[in-house]
């Protein structure tokens, strides 16, 4: 210990450098991180946010996983109802509003049991209670909307007013509108529910088969694999991670590189050190010392450079950096790092006492 943090001080211009590459590829990586949260957040989390009590979703097989695509026929509805009585409707219509500027948004229009754990917390004004009010997202405040404004839905051209809002409520990057029962029956035309989907609790595979061998037209999914369904999700996660896996790819070959190369130039130190009797357990513990102090500074620094980042992106850029994905993130970087520093220990092993200290290379 003592050895690696006096080499540190001793050499700190070139250690100061190694600790400025990794500083900018943990930063890089905590931050392309926090765009894809940020974007799944955005895409699914009327979805995500369900909390417990949603497990598996009852969708249309023909529907390819897209819930606005699915419709449950009244005879699957009643399957459903006879096995399983916690079974929720969830109705889905996307759409525009426009209000009185005509000014038009993007949104999409949900429908669950006001009385149920699925419907979500209100976080200012009131819930809707009656015919022609909606909860809304506190993203639609960005369009101008407050609790009270009034807006023309794009299906019925009824007005409807904003009694509410809601948080973390987004779908397809659109604000969700949780919409009142007798509202929902006149957007469907009908004069029964009409279900996108049947949320169900965690029943267990046995009944999980039971339903997938009654039902007609259609399937039991889990809530995870009906986000594939939402348009762009699978594309934008799948491209984003695929960055993320090669960025750790990159920094192990990057660490590996600069320590390689600071051990060679150490090579006659090590066998100085071997020819008086230093063990090549603790030489190696010295360069784990200093691989892992300059990798948990630099990417403590990255931490916090991340999250000061992140306080100056616009509000409409999506973000969002749990601690726990942090703490993930930062051991596999730390991790990857001690890796990359293997080649160095290999080198230092290999490394023979005479022909170092003649100024040899092992």
């Amino acid at each position: 210990m003592f050895l690696a943090i006096r080499e540190l001080f001793y050499f700190k211009l070139r250690y100061m450098m190694v600790a400025l590459i990794i500083f900018l590829l943990s930063f890089l990586v905590l931050f392309v991180s926090g765009l894809a949260q940020g974007l799944a957040d955005d895409n699914a989390s009327s979805i995500i946010n369900m909390g417990e009590e949603a497990e598996y979703f009852v969708i249309d097989e023909e529907a390819e996983l897209q819930l606005t695509r699915s419709l449950i026929t009244d005879t699957d509805q009643q399957t459903v109802d006879n096995v399983v009585e916690e079974a929720q409707i969830l109705g889905i219509h996307q759409g525009t509003i426009q209000d009185e500027t005509e000014t038009i948004t993007d949104v999409a229009k949900f429908f669950v049991d006001h009385n149920s754990a699925l419907f979500p917390e209100v976080v200012e004004g009131e819930r809707p209670t009656e015919q022609g009010e909606v909860l809304a997202d506190l993203s639609i405040q960005e369009e101008g909307y407050s609790v009270g404004d009034e807006f023309q839905e794009d299906t019925t051209e009824e007005i409807f007013s904003i009694s509410g809002f809601t948080n973390d409520q987004r779908y397809s990057h659109t604000p969700v509108l949780y919409m009142t029962e007798d509202d929902w029956l006149e957007l469907s035309g009908r004069d029964e529910l009409l279900a996108s989907a049947l949320v169900l609790p965690d029943t267990g595979d046995d009944v999980v088969n039971t339903l997938n061998s009654e039902m007609d037209e259609a399937e039991v999914v889990t809530i995870q694999d009906s986000l594939s369904g939402i348009p762009g999700y699978s594309e934008e996660q799948g491209s984003l991670w695929m960055m993320i896996i090669f960025l750790f790819i990159i920094s192990a070959f990057v660490v590996a590189a600069f320590f390689y190369v600071i051990t060679i130039q150490k090579l006659t130190q090590f066998g100085i050190l071997k020819a008086l009797g230093a063990k090549l357990s603790g030489l190696a513990n010295t360069i784990l010392i200093q691989v892992g102090l300059v990798t948990v500074v630099s990417a403590g620094a990255g931490i916090g450079a991340t999250f000061l980042a992140a306080t100056l992106l616009p509000a409409d850029m999506p973000f969002m950096l749990p601690m726990n994905l942090v703490a993930i993130l930062a051991g596999i970087f730390i991790f990857v790092a001690i890796l990359g520093s293997l080649l160095s220990l290999y080198k230092v092993k290999k490394v023979d006492a005479l022909e170092a200290i003649g100024g040899m290379e092992a």
